[in-house]
């Protein structure tokens, strides 16, 4: 297992977390706003980071 792979885990689900509490909790536009740029950064991030991890891999298994 890489050793980037639980910290891109863990972005994923902070990334997950901070976009269901700006869509669902009443809050104020800036805060919603950061939030949702948080959200959009790490899951971006990690998404990217998490499939490139898995091509290696699969590319290492043929």
């Amino acid at each position: 297992m890489s050793s980037k792979m639980p910290i891109l885990l863990i972005l994923l689900i902070i990334g997950s977390v901070c976009l269901v509490l700006s869509l669902t909790l009443s809050l104020s536009e800036g805060l919603k706003m950061t939030l949702l740029i948080i959200a959009v950064i790490f899951n971006i991030t990690s998404s990217v980071g998490l499939m490139i991890i898995g091509a290696k891999k699969t590319r290492e298994s043929l």
